[in-house]
Formats: C-alpha cells, structure tokens, sequence
C-alpha cells in the first residue's frame, strides 16, 4: 500500500463494518487480543485470495501469508473501485502458525448487488486485488447468474474450465466438493498425469473399486500442504478472485468414499481413516476457505439470493452411514440396501425440507454433493451406492416431501461422478412422477468415465482411453435405455455448469472443454447440452437447446 492509501482508507472507513473470523485454536493462541500483533513484514501472498458467502450486505473475505513467522497482523481494504481511492473499510487482522497463517473476515454494512474490489497488505507489499460482488437485495426479482463446479484433481490436468470460467459475468460460483483429492491417482510418469502431486505419505492401498493410488494426506500439514499446491495454479486462483466461491466438500477432502457417521469411515483397515485424520481434514478445510460454520464442523445452509434464486447448500459426507453392499460397483442391491440409512441424517433432512417449505423464490436451487438421480447399468445392477441411490429411504422422503408439499421449480445441481448428466430426478427409484430436475457438472479435470474402465454390469467392462477418451454413442444411448430418466449425457469431456436464472426461467448450459491435457480454452458446441426450463416445468425430455 501506498502512503496515500492508507491515510484515504483510515480517514474514509467507518460505514461498514470488518470483524475478524477466528478459530478457537487462534483464539487460544492469543489472536483475539486487543492488541494485535505488529504488521507482517515478511511473506507472500502465493495463494492468491478468495471471497464467499456473499448476502445483499455482508461477505467473508480469505487469503494466506505463506512462509510467515510467529504472530503477525496483515491489514485489508475495501473499496468500491479497483484504484482503491473510494475506501470503504478497512481492518487489521492477526493470524499465527496456530491457523496455518490464514486470515479471514466478515465484511458488513455493504450495499446490496454492487461491485467491491478488497486487498491484503503487509507492511512492505500489497497482495493481489480481487473483486466480489454482494446478493441481490431480498425483494429483487433481477437474474441471478453463477457457475458450478466440482471434482478438481491437480494431477490428471490443467484447470481449463477454471481459466474459462474466469471469463464469465457471474455473480458467485458453487464448489460442489473434491476441491482437493487427499490421494495422488496419476503422474507424469505413468502417462495420465500432466503434473505431479508429492503431497503425503507413499501407500501399498487401493482406492474404491480396487483403483491404485501413489499417496495420501493424513496429517494436518499434509491436508494444509494440498490446499497450497492446489492453489499454486494461476486459473483457479484467477476465478477465486473474481467471484464469490460457495464452498461445500464431497469425499476426498478427507478420504475416498468416506462416511462420516461411521467410526471407521465405512473403510478397510489398510485405508488409515480415524477421526483424527478426518479433524484435521476440516480443521485445514475451514481454515482454507471462506466460510465460518456457525455451529462446528457446520456446512449445511441456506443463501438468498432475492425472490429469484435460494440456494440450499447440503452435507451428504459428514452425517452419512456406511454405504451398503460392501459399497460395490457394477453389482444388484444386496439383501440389506433398502434399509433405514442415514445420508443427510434426521437433524439436517428435517431442515432441508423446512428450507423447500418456506422458500418463496422462483428457482429452488439444492447444491448437491452425489447424484438424486439413479444410474443403472447392465442387467439391472448398480453403477455404484455412494450417491443417494445408496440411501434410498432418504431418497424417497425427500422425493416425497417436494411432491407433496407442492413444491415446484426444484432444481439439483450436482458434482462427484465425473460426468455431465442432464434429466429428470423422479419418485419410486426414478419410477414415479418427475419432481425436480438435475444437472451434473462433469469434472474440472478428474477422470471421466470414457477415461477409465467402466464398470457396466455382470463383469462387462468398457474400455477407456485416458489420453483420447472417446465413448461410442451407442454405449450411451443403450445407458439412457436403462436410465430413461437421463436426457442427455457427456463421459469424455470436462467443464462446469453456467446458469443464468431469472423470474420466469432456469438457463443451464453445460460448458465443456476439448481438453485437459494440454492449457487451452477451446469449447465445444453446447448444441444438446443447453437447458431453458421454464417455471412450473416437471422434465427435461427432449427438450435440449
């Protein structure tokens, strides 16, 4: 900062508020004191800096200073333009070792839909700028605009979608989880992996479904080191910047196909879960991201955004009970899958359905880790029994509150499965009645299913091809014969979903990349894989653009 710019913001600030966000073990380590400790002078701001849950008023801002030493304070500023000469609030924030020398902060008092630009400095430097933009007042009826992604593996390839996306006009972006893998799949060595991931101690284990696996976090300073590497790409640190991130996370934030609620992670011996390794995966998570749970380990939540758009955030990962039939793949139900088994769990399923009672905006909008939507394959086995088609209790109670509640316009956006689907999420195990929608996402980079052997039901395996994946469309077509609630499905490519959703409709495009393998922004066409679903709409059939 200059001289100039700190007088302006230190004589301008005073209509908005900035209070620190700090974890127990920073209080602990003193950090809540009335005197914070000296300005830093040394470290770098090499994880560049993120915003989240963004309200008409308020926004959470984050950054890191890397290689910094003991007790320091780093000051921010708020401005209303990228020169920072209209100051609008500012605050100095202390942080320690105790917190990985994360900082965060809830910024209040701001105007409703308008633009801010924020930066961090240290007594010697700036770091970069970025920008937000906050909700939109409660009774605006105006678009809401936001992008979804998921499942970013650094190794498997470049973040493509993330440099494409930085270009978009959004108002916020949704992390639907796997914002980091805790195990390293693919190296530069083995031909599927661009680069390399070092992160974590060497394993002899496979992964679910016997996939092999070179490395995995398990301490806190190894989840820690895996947020810093992830971050170390210019294109995510670039979308971060530039939106608002609503974060939730799947599975490997803490471990492949782990279930919470269960003691031992609903893993074999040989995978090292323990609830220490999963407390330290959320302790880095939290201290990582732009958001504060209100209760611990909290992520489940609501965010508004005017009469147009409410966003019903879900945990699918930390309440869950084991996945049944020994979590297989490609197999029938076992004797015990239709049983009583916790997903979201009572506390959570009983305010989610309260969230689709009282909401009163056009568009229901449900931030889903796994896919609703069923996914058979050959001789009616399943794909898998990780997603809700596991917990098909939950499933139904869910289903049938939004169908007998009359709750229209519900629409699941969904990550985990590698996939872009587009079709209808329906009652009685995708049977019944079409009572919302779903769009799934596709990966940023992790593998797809044309990039892999599929699994395809009574030991049929189809083969992929992880450099040049190319499914036939004949495969697809016969999938969507066994899943007739599917209208549309992508394996080989990569991407995200962009939404545009105003009073009357729910735009989705479903963005896909030509590669990963190589950094480029090339598109394909989005002929086919492009939604306009009108209010009051049931299904998606044959309706793609």
């Amino acid at each position: 900062m200059n001289v100039q710019t700190r007088r302006q913001f230190v004589v301008r600030a005073g209509t908005v508020a900035a209070s620190a966000i700090l974890s127990p073990s920073a209080l602990a380590a003193g950090l809540g004191s009335a005197r914070p400790a000296a300005l830093a002078r040394g470290g770098r701001f090499s994880e560049g800096v993120m915003s989240g849950e963004p309200t008409p008023s308020a926004i959470t801002l984050w950054t890191r200073l890397a290689d910094a030493e003991g007790k320091v304070s780093l000051d921010l500023e708020v401005a209303t333009d990228k020169s920072f000469r209209h100051v609008v609030a500012h605050k100095r924030l202390p942080t320690s070792a105790a917190v990985n020398h994360n900082v965060k902060t809830r910024i209040t008092g701001l105007k409703a839909h308008e633009q801010y630009y924020y930066r961090f400095a240290t007594a010697t430097k700036d770091g970069p700028i970025g920008r937000f933009r906050t909700a939109l007042p409660a009774d605006s009826l105006q678009p809401v605009r936001f992008a979804f992604w998921s499942c970013q593996d650094y190794t498997h390839g470049y973040y493509n979608a993330h440099e494409a996306m930085a270009r978009e006009d959004l108002d916020f972006v949704i992390c639907l989880g796997d914002y980091i893998y805790d195990e390293t799949y693919h190296t530069v060595k083995d031909g599927t992996g661009v680069r390399d991931d070092k992160v974590g101690r060497a394993q002899q284990a496979s992964g679910q479904a016997g996939v092999n696996y070179v490395r995995a976090a398990e301490t806190l300073d190894q989840y820690r080191e895996k947020y810093s590497l992830y971050r170390s790409d210019e294109s995510l640190r670039k979308v971060q910047a530039r939106f608002p991130t609503v974060m939730l996370w799947d599975d490997h934030e803490v471990q492949d196909n782990y279930a919470g609620g269960a003691p031992d992670g609903g893993l074999p011996p040989e995978h090292h879960y323990s609830k220490k390794r999963q407390a330290a995966a959320y302790k880095a998570f939290f201290e990582a991201m732009p958001y504060s749970p209100p209760k611990p380990d909290r992520i489940y939540r609501r965010l508004a955004f005017g009469r147009t758009v409410d966003l019903i955030v879900m945990d699918q990962r930390q309440y869950r009970a084991n996945q049944p039939c020994d979590d297989a793949t490609g197999v029938p139900a076992c004797a015990d899958y239709d049983q009583p088994r916790d997903l979201l769990g009572r506390t959570q399923m009983n305010w989610v359905k309260s969230q689709l009672s009282a909401s009163k905006a056009a568009w229901k909008v449900m931030a889903n880790e796994v896919t609703i939507m069923p996914t058979r394959v050959l001789g009616g086995a399943f794909f898998g029994f990780d997603s809700w088609d596991g917990y098909p209790q939950e499933r139904e109670e869910l289903l049938a509150h939004i169908q007998n509640q009359q709750i229209k316009d519900v629409v699941f956006v969904t990550g985990d499965i590698h996939t872009f689907i587009a079709g209808d999420v329906r009652t009685a195990a995708g049977t019944g009645d079409p009572t919302a929608i779903e769009f799934v996402g596709g990966s940023v980079t992790s593998s797809g299913l044309g990039e892999t052997d599929l699994p395809a039901g009574g030991g049929v395996i189809i083969k992929g091809n992880d450099r040049n994946p190319h499914t036939d469309p004949s495969i697809i077509d016969a999938l969507k014969g066994i899943n007739p609630w599917v209208d549309q499905a992508d394996f080989d490519h990569h991407g995200y979903g962009k939404v545009v959703a105003t009073k009357d409709s729910f735009d989705c495009e479903m963005v896909r990349l030509q590669t990963i393998k190589k950094k480029s922004t090339a598109k394909l066409q989005s002929t086919g894989m492009h939604y306009r679903v009108a209010r009051g709409q049931q299904s998606i059939k044959g309706t793609a653009m």
